[in-house]
């Protein structure tokens, strides 16, 4: 077979080009540490990381929101929690006040402390987040949801019943019923918090029947019962009947709170599940793209030594002609 001199140049060239282009691509590996630069590299590998990637970032979305439920719920439950304590101390101070030998200044020194726990559990049922929205106002995040009833009707002097109930609350919600949900996961919605009707307006004994008195009633109306200066007639056995109240707000409380303690064990669980499957689609990936450094580099050296042989032989054939034998 004759060679012409223009197939010889021709060959040589192509072998040139091709060498440099793969040369070029496996530089461009090691600078970047991946190995499909291209879906034309590795059609199959280069579709299977797209479809990880797009799974990975969804899995990260149920994370981030994860972590968004975990600092709503965990702030909720604190603050239940604490509600809860002040429950508790205005219970003991109940008991307190139910001592026969008390004089009426003593029950009164103890309505105070109450008062204090009323003004206390109030300020915390008002309680904002780290962006300023009110954590117990339902979906009207920017409106504070207790405050004082001006307009409730106090008890008639002399009376002996208490004056307080849903009807005639001694403090008013400007919240709504709503509640805050995030998607967890791709099956699973979870409420981050409590409306405070559910919270502390809608008060259930052991039964689960609504009492008629949010649990600022039945304080207000304990304060009442005790407080000489209220007007009211003290009667041992109303205020019995109000220490249930309280036990009531206790156990309600407690329910409130321990439903709140089981949506975030629930979402901590889905968090160690994501937090597995994050690190599995990390492993893929990683096993997809990602460069073999070891491979790469003994690739290039061979590339760059065939390219030298291939430029010096390219060389040397070039310049052959007939005149060099002549």
């Amino acid at each position: 077979m004759r060679v012409s001199t223009s197939m010889m140049f021709n060959s040589g060239l192509r072998g040139i080009t091709s060498l440099q282009s793969e040369l070029f691509k496996t530089q461009n590996q090691l600078s970047t540490g991946r190995r499909i630069m291209t879906p034309a590299d590795d059609p199959i590998g280069a579709s299977e990381a797209l479809e990880v990637s797009q799974s990975k970032g969804v899995n990260e979305q149920f994370l981030n929101n994860q972590a968004n439920a975990n600092v709503k719920l965990t702030l909720a439950e604190g603050i239940v929690g604490s509600v809860g304590n002040s429950l508790i101390r205005i219970s003991e101070l109940a008991g307190q006040a139910a001592n026969p030998t008390y004089s009426p200044e003593q029950r009164g020194l103890i309505a105070k402390e109450i008062k204090m726990q009323l003004d206390t559990i109030v300020g915390l049922a008002n309680t904002q987040d780290g962006t300023g929205s009110y954590i117990f106002s339902g979906h009207k995040s920017t409106t504070e949801p207790f405050s004082i009833n001006t307009a409730a009707v106090p008890p008639a002097a002399g009376a002996t019943v208490p004056s307080y109930n849903l009807t005639n609350t001694h403090v008013v919600y400007a919240g709504d019923a709503g509640s805050h949900v995030l998607q967890v996961s791709a099956s699973k919605t979870i409420a981050v918090s409590e409306s405070g009707i559910d919270a502390f307006m809608q008060v259930k004994d052991a039964q689960g029947n609504v009492t008629g008195q949010s649990m600022f009633d039945t304080i207000q109306n304990l304060i009442n019962v005790i407080d000489p200066s209220s007007g009211m007639s003290f009667s041992a056995t109303e205020l019995q009947q109000v220490r249930d109240h309280v036990s009531n707000a206790v156990d309600h409380v407690a329910n409130v709170r321990a439903t709140l303690g089981a949506r975030l064990n629930s979402v901590d669980g889905l968090t160690t599940t994501a937090t597995d499957i994050d690190y599995l689609y990390d492993v893929r990936l990683s096993e997809l793209q990602d460069l073999d450094y070891t491979e790469a580099i003994s690739r290039f050296m061979r590339y760059q030594t065939q390219l030298e042989a291939t430029q010096l032989t390219f060389k040397q054939t070039s310049q052959l002609s007939l005149f060099n034998i002549l």
